[in-house]
C-alpha cells in the first residue's frame, strides 16, 4: 500500500476556479460551471494540433509535500522535440484544464513503479472518491490521463474515504489478526466484509486509444519541471 498526500489538491483547483469566476459575468449559481466548460472545451495539453507545443501548469498556492516545493505557479510550453520554455501566463481555459492534468500526471508518474504487470504501466480500473469525484470535468480528465483499461468508477463510501480506510485497518489490527492467529492479510479481511452492490458506478471510459499515450509522452517533461521547481528555479 502507498499513499500520496498533497497540500494543493482541491485548494489549487478552487483557486483557478475563483480566478475564472472573478473575470466573468455571474453564472447560474454553480461555482464550477464555467471552470468545467473551459476545461472540457480546451484541447488536451492545450494543443489545438499535434504539431503545437504542449502546455503544462503546476499550481501550488501553499508549499507542497509531493514534490517538496515552495508555493508558486509555474507554466511551461513543451515543444514537440521535448524542449521546455517557461512562460508567464495561459488563457483561463488552459489553466482550468492544466490544473487537473498536472495533478493527474503527478499521480500517474508516482503510480507507474507499482504497476509492474504491464509495459507501459497502466491501471486496470480507476476508482474515485470524495467531493471532486462528482465533478464531470475532473472525472473525465483524470480518466484520460490515468487510462484505466476497464474505465473510471465512482465509489460511494460515505463522506470520508480516508476515515473508512483507517477504520478498516484498525478493525483488522484488533480483530482480523486475533481471529486468524495473525495470518489473515488486510485485503482478505476487507474482502470478507465488503459489499460492493450499489456502491460502485461507472462514470467514465478511462482509456482512450492515443489519448493516454499522448499524456505519457509528456511525463518525462513533467518530471523535469518538478525537479526544476524542487531546485528553486
Amino acid at each position: 500500500m502507498f499513499m500520496l498526500c498533497y497540500c494543493n489538491g482541491a485548494l489549487a483547483r478552487e483557486k483557478i476556479r475563483d480566478e475564472i469566476i472573478s473575470t466573468s459575468a455571474p453564472s447560474s449559481g454553480d461555482p464550477w460551471k464555467e471552470f468545467n466548460e473551459k476545461a472540457l472545451s480546451t484541447p488536451r495539453l492545450g494543443k489545438p494540433s499535434k504539431s503545437d507545443d504542449a502546455k503544462l501548469g503546476i499550481y501550488f498556492p501553499i508549499p507542497e509535500i509531493v514534490p517538496s516545493a515552495r508555493a508558486g505557479t509555474w507554466r511551461y510550453r513543451i515543444s514537440p522535440a521535448g524542449d521546455l520554455k517557461k512562460v508567464e501566463s495561459f488563457d483561463s481555459g488552459t489553466d482550468a484544464r492544466a490544473i487537473v492534468e498536472s495533478q493527474a500526471l503527478s499521480m500517474r508518474l508516482r503510480a507507474n513503479p507499482l504497476l509492474s504487470t504491464s509495459t507501459p504501466a497502466q491501471p486496470r480500473r480507476v476508482y474515485l472518491v470524495g467531493g471532486a469525484s462528482k465533478n464531470p470535468a475532473i472525472t473525465k480528465i483524470l480518466g484520460q490521463v490515468l487510462g484505466g483499461k476497464e474505465g473510471v468508477y465512482w465509489l460511494d463510501v460515505g463522506g470520508n474515504a480516508c476515515a473508512l480506510g483507517a477504520a478498516y485497518y484498525a478493525a483488522w489490527a484488533v480483530e482480523g489478526r486475533k481471529e486468524s492467529g495473525g495470518e489473515e492479510g488486510f485485503e482478505d479481511f476487507v474482502a470478507g466484509r465488503w459489499e460492493e452492490g450499489g456502491r460502485i458506478v461507472k462514470v467514465g471510459e478511462g482509456y482512450e486509444e492515443g489519448v493516454w499515450e499522448e499524456y505519457g509522452d509528456v511525463l518525462d517533461a513533467f518530471e523535469e519541471v518538478e525537479r526544476r521547481i524542487g531546485r528553486g528555479e
